[in-house]
């Protein structure tokens, strides 16, 4: 992959690149092509960039312009201070209903056409539509265990039928059908119109829903249907008890489940926020927080990590985003006006997904799966004839430079690349060095081994010589005691 760097060291470094970056060091070589297009580096840089401190307070709020049926976008880079953002461009005609979004991946919908939209790196891909045409809830979710990204769709029937769970994997590419388990619950489990907003939530997608078989006339609180995107089974939750009429949402609010509902009380609207400490324990339903409405305070549109809530204040055109502080009951004016009725506010992490995935042509409705628009952003569903230039257009439109600060940015990415390439091969070269003197080395201590070997081998003959003498001289010694021994006993004996 590298003439200088080897391979675990530069996939190090990739991963902790911005998505953007990435896209463009595509076109480096054939292998980081390869690399960065792969699954496995997909699922890892998103672990990396989900790790990282500073990709935890980024925004992505979307709102629609109903008379101009034109969506907005932005990025905001820090969810403490709002005057830093970026304009996104939405790619399709229309106000799409958004289904919800999870680390930066968009799922729309219209006209039963499900779309999944990563706004980082301009790349969407529209999903099949091989399931059962009826009414049908969904929601998006994403599967941590997987690393999948999983649309659920539950059609609640109108009569005490079981329900018709279906659900799409991105990593599959196609629905499947629960039919198991859609028969652990009870007949007579149906959509509860009161319910505004569904939500994804600790790996599990949530519903509102009632029994209209074993509430008679509806006395008994609505509940929440959640569906573990892991194991894929349900769970049903007893929600708090409030009027039956009753509009409420469901939230996420520091990884717990919350609702909010609005009710009329003494001719004044109030919001109460519900939020559940333990996961799955209804007696762990806790009263958090009262907001008066009155006045400029319209509803709730989602929560920040530090506790705030995003609210919408104010109607119509001069509707505006706030951010509400329960504590000092203090709202703060975050600078963006206009439709707020489907607006929504999301965390978001800059990630690859989709990348991967290929563009598919529709044989049935003989349309690719990608829609091509015009800088008036002024978009539709274009057929296979005439559409390659625009889509290759478009694909190369990915790649290009967001801003200056992002082209310097790069730029010095690249020449700490290239600074560690050459650091990295002057430590070769080096290292090189060190070895050839560590053979010379151990070329000259074998030799000197040998020398010594010889030198034992010498003194070891020089010993088994003296061995020898040494006996002879023994033997002589005896010999010169044993004749001097006779002379003796002779000259005693003479005399």
């Amino acid at each position: 992959m590298s003439d200088y760097l080897p391979d675990e060291v530069v996939r190090e470094i990739l991963h902790r690149l911005p998505a953007k970056s990435l896209i463009r060091f595509r076109c480096v070589s054939k292998s980081w092509n390869y690399l960065i297009t792969s699954s496995a580096f997909i699922d890892s840089h998103l672990t990396q960039s989900l790790s990282h401190p500073s990709n935890s307070n980024k925004l992505i709020f979307r709102h629609c312009d109903i008379a101009a049926k034109v969506e907005h976008y932005k990025f905001i880079h820090n969810d403490s201070s709002f005057d830093q953002y970026q304009n996104v461009e939405f790619p399709l005609t229309n106000c799409f209903r958004l289904i919800g979004s999870v680390n930066g991946l968009f799922c729309l919908i219209q006209d039963e056409q499900f779309i999944l939209w990563n706004p980082c790196i301009r790349k969407f891909i529209t999903l099949p539509r091989d399931y059962d045409h009826v009414l049908s809830r969904s929601v998006f979710g994403f599967d941590a265990r997987t690393n999948d990204y999983k649309v659920v769709r539950i059609a609640f029937p109108y009569t005490p039928k079981p329900l018709l769970v279906e659900v799409y994997s991105l990593k599959e590419g196609s629905w499947r059908r629960k039919a198991g388990a859609a028969a652990s619950l009870l007949p007579g489990i149906t959509r509860d119109l009161s319910c505004r907003r569904d939500a994804f939530i600790n790996g599990a997608v949530h519903f509102g829903v009632r029994d209209c078989i074993n509430t008679p006339r509806l006395k008994v609180g609505p509940s929440v249907l959640s569906f573990d995107l892991s194991d894929e089974v349900f769970h049903m939750t007893a929600l708090p008890k409030f009027g039956a009429k009753t509009d409420y949402d469901i939230f996420g609010f520091r990884g717990s489940l919350s609702v909010v509902y609005i009710e009329l009380v003494d001719n004044k609207r109030s919001c109460f926020i519900w939020v559940m400490k333990e996961c799955g324990v209804v007696k762990s339903w806790i009263k958090l927080y009262t907001i008066n409405l009155t006045g400029e305070f319209r509803s709730v549109l989602g929560f920040q990590k530090n506790g705030h809530i995003f609210m919408q204040a104010g109607l119509g055109k001069n509707a505006r985003l706030s951010s509400y502080d329960p504590q000092s009951q203090q709202l703060k004016n975050l600078g963006f006006y206009g439709w707020l009725s489907y607006s929504c506010v999301h965390y978001y992490v800059e990630n690859l997904v989709l990348l991967d995935k290929p563009v598919l042509f529709d044989k049935q409705n003989g349309e690719l799966s990608r829609w091509v628009g015009s800088r008036k952003r002024k978009f539709c569903a274009v057929g296979l004839q005439g559409v390659v230039k625009k889509a290759l257009t478009l694909a190369g439109g990915i790649g290009r430079v967001e801003s200056e600060d992002e082209r310097v940015r790069d730029k010095e990415t690249i020449c700490k690349l290239k600074k560690a390439m050459v650091d990295q091969q002057e430590e070769r070269v080096r290292d090189k060095e060190t070895i050839c003197k560590l053979k010379k080395a151990m070329v000259h201590q074998q030799e000197e081994i040998a020398t010594l070997k010889t030198e034992m081998t010498s003194l070891k003959s020089q010993m088994a010589t003296l061995k020898s003498l040494s006996l002879l001289v023994q033997q002589w010694n005896n010999q010169v005691e044993n004749t001097s021994s006779g002379v003796g006993d002779v000259g005693s004996y003479l005399g």
